[in-house]
């Protein structure tokens, strides 16, 4: 899913590194796949609320639009979401670049009960057994900064998508992307947009960091104005386009987002605008909707 040999091979080797060891271990900070067996969800509040706000489903129950409708979660690691959507009534297709994620993904739906098909692809060249199928592409948290042509990848989701269907993003932000951490000082060393790359090695997992898993990876960087420009030239109509300032879980698992009194995470710079007062959270989420025309 990047542009050059070496960054593809890096990035596939981390991801399938992580999907061996993700929702396997104790210290595991969100791949909690008993709660999916078990009946439950790891979707927040966003991702439900952006189902339901593209199915016209009520909030109070937001995954009853998905019933009876295609769904292909692109780039679904783990697939989590999907078995969820599937078990909501949803025949759910999860499409990732990594082996060992649909390996994980077909086992998961089997202690579930619900049929998942899986399919291994790059998300940039989507096969055409794919193509015109799909009443919903959903994305979530963390997936396009691993696209370094995001006009591609776009024009790949409208293939996907039937007359009228829905691309429903659940994304980091790209502000909050930038930032490499806040203390002891704060860093920002990720570009704001433009298909910029950045390469880096490391140890552990954003889900898991104190795993034993070493890895070289490239990420790249997309403005909220490339995301909505994107999606535009690949001929989809911008239904929502919302920023969020909170959101349930830290998804880099570090101590960039504070967690306040009421469990929500937010991103605080700066000491307000008087001694005393709390600073003004940041974005750190964003919620996109579009319907191919």
């Amino acid at each position: 899913m990047t542009g050059t040999p070496d960054a593809f091979a890096g990035n596939l080797d981390y991801w399938e590194k992580a999907a061996a060891i993700h929702g396997t271990t104790d210290t595991d900070l969100h791949y909690h796949v008993d709660v999916v067996v078990d009946g439950g969800s790891l979707m927040t509040g966003l991702e439900e609320r952006a189902i339901a706000l593209a199915t016209g489903a009520d909030l109070d129950d937001p995954l009853s639009g998905v019933r009876d409708l295609d769904v292909l979660y692109l780039q679904s690691h783990l697939g989590a979401d999907g078995v969820v959507m599937a078990r909501a009534g949803a025949r759910v297709t999860c499409a990732d670049f990594s082996a060992t994620a649909l390996r994980r993904v077909r086992e998961l739906a089997e202690r579930v009960g619900v049929p998942v098909e899986t399919v291994e692809t790059d998300a940039r060249a989507l096969p055409e057994s794919l193509h015109g199928r799909f009443d919903i592409v959903y994305v979530t948290v963390g997936a396009i900064c691993w696209i370094d042509d995001l006009d591609l990848w776009m024009r790949q989701v409208a293939l996907a998508l039937r007359p009228g269907g829905h691309l429903v993003m659940a994304e980091l932000h790209p502000l909050y992307q930038m930032v490499e951490s806040r203390a002891p000082e704060l860093v920002v060393d990720f570009p704001y947009g433009g298909g910029a790359g950045l390469t880096f090695t490391g140890t552990g997992t954003y889900a898991d960091p104190g795993a034993e898993l070493e890895s070289t990876t490239t990420s790249y960087a997309h403005s909220v104005a490339d995301i909505v420009n994107g999606a535009v030239r690949a001929g989809m109509r911008i239904d929502l386009l919302d920023e969020h300032t909170a959101i349930e879980i830290n998804p880099r698992g570090d101590d960039v987002l504070q967690r306040g009194e009421d469990g929500l995470y937010r991103l605080l710079l700066g000491r307000g605008t008087k001694a005393g007062d709390d600073p003004q959270p940041l974005p750190v989420f964003l919620t996109l909707i579009t319907t191919k025309a």
